[in-house]
């Protein structure tokens, strides 16, 4: 798995994610928060200052860079 992303099922732009990296025929982990996980979805959020989801993750062997959401995921794919 290449790419990990924390989502929300009503979340369009994680919709949009999951689709880009489909397209793009690239690896990836869609971890889905349900409405009553939403405790442990704010945790993930401000432990790396983040207001919103998708939550993406690029993972190299062992070492994951936090990627930020689908605009920032756009940018990292274009710069492959």
């Amino acid at each position: 798995m290449r790419y990990i992303l924390f989502v929300k099922e009503s979340c369009t732009y994680c919709t949009m994610a999951v689709q880009l990296l489909e397209e793009k025929n690239l690896s990836y982990k869609s971890i889905a928060f349900e409405p009553d996980q939403e405790t442990v979805l704010q945790e993930v959020k401000e432990a790396y200052a983040w207001n919103t989801v998708p939550m993406i993750f690029y993972r190299n062997g062992n070492l994951i860079k936090f990627v930020g959401g689908y605009t920032d995921l756009l940018k990292e794919i274009e710069n492959e």
